[in-house]
């Protein structure tokens, strides 16, 4: 083998180990390229399903609190409604045609109880009773936490007593210096 041939052979030989090692790190570049690129994708994919998850779930929101506006505002007109109805009852059911008392003899309270009754007051010599009333309008008919102390109170034969208080104007008053 000549001198020349030799060199050819490592040459050769030498070009084929550097295209085996180049091979090999191209391939590992390769896959590092696409695990990179796999990666980034991920990232951009989770990041976009979140921002439209965020904006659907922004929208759905909207949605809901314009509904639940339209209604809130459709059952606060409707209980005001009934509030109304309530009042204008209170005061006008003593002029009903079924109310057992002289319309005369009732006076509005409105509070804790609506109405009292003092039968025989524009009639009669003397009161047959003193009848206290709470007009309820809605479905439920239940009394508050006060009106039925008062009912307790009354149907118990708790006290009921009559007090003058004589109010002095400050024309009244003793002046002092």
């Amino acid at each position: 083998m000549d001198p020349l041939t030799g060199l050819l052979i490592i040459l050769i030989v030498s070009l084929g180990i550097a295209l085996i090692v180049f091979s090999f790190r191209y391939v590992a570049l390769l896959r590092h390229t696409e695990m990179r690129a796999r990666e980034q994708f991920m990232s951009w994919r989770d990041t976009e399903l979140e921002q439209s998850a965020r904006e659907r779930a922004e929208l759905l929101n909207r949605e809901w609190v314009i509904s639940r506006e339209k209604i809130s505002r459709a059952e606060a007109v409707k209980q005001s409604g009934a509030t109304i109805r309530g009042n204008i009852t209170q005061h006008l059911l003593p002029y009903f045609p079924d109310f057992a008392w002289n319309p005369r003899d009732v006076r509005f309270l409105g509070t804790p109880i609506d109405l009292i009754v003092f039968s025989g007051l524009s009639d009669k010599e003397e009161l047959d009773e003193i009848v206290f009333i709470e007009v309820k309008t809605g479905k439920t008919g239940a009394l508050s936490e006060s009106q039925k102390k008062v009912k307790r109170y009354l149907e118990n034969g708790g006290k009921v007593t009559f007090a003058q208080i004589h109010a002095t104007t400050q024309t009244d008053m003793p002046y002092s210096e």
